[in-house]
């Protein structure tokens, strides 16, 4: 889940974002942690400019009965997509970080659309909307 400090970084990190305008604004300096905006811990992702192979961190926090994800991932065939790891268990209360790549297969000049799916053994299902973009640079 993103705090204050996360959507702080994502409008610093926002190309064509002044960084004095937020700080008129926020009355705060800005903060660089998250490097990229696409590190914005949402429930989604998405990489509007993919220049070969960018890797995008999520945390997931678990707020029921322990249990053992299997993570698997789809995209358009422009763009390939991997997770790492491909299953993890969570403790009641526990959170855990995994990263998905995202690599250009094809340069189309259209969006890739796909998903990242975790499947829980008690049942539950996470779906994380992914969509990019490939350019050459």
């Amino acid at each position: 889940m993103s705090g204050y400090e996360d959507y702080l970084g994502f409008l610093c990190t926002t190309p064509g974002l002044d960084s004095h305008e937020i700080r008129n604004y926020t009355h705060r300096p800005c903060n660089y942690t998250l490097g990229h905006p696409y590190n914005l811990n949402s429930p989604s992702i998405t990489v509007s400019h993919l220049v070969r192979t960018q890797t995008v961190t999520r945390t997931v926090t678990n707020v029921n009965e322990e249990e053992t994800y299997k993570i698997t991932a789809r995209m358009a065939p422009n763009i390939a997509i991997e997770t790492s790891p491909r299953a993890m268990t969570l403790k009641p209360g526990a959170s855990r970080k995994f990263t998905v790549t995202l690599t250009v297969r094809k340069v189309t000049g259209t969006y890739g659309f796909g998903e990242v799916l975790l499947k829980g053994s008690r049942g539950h299902k996470v779906r994380i909307p992914v969509v990019a973009m490939g350019y050459d640079r």
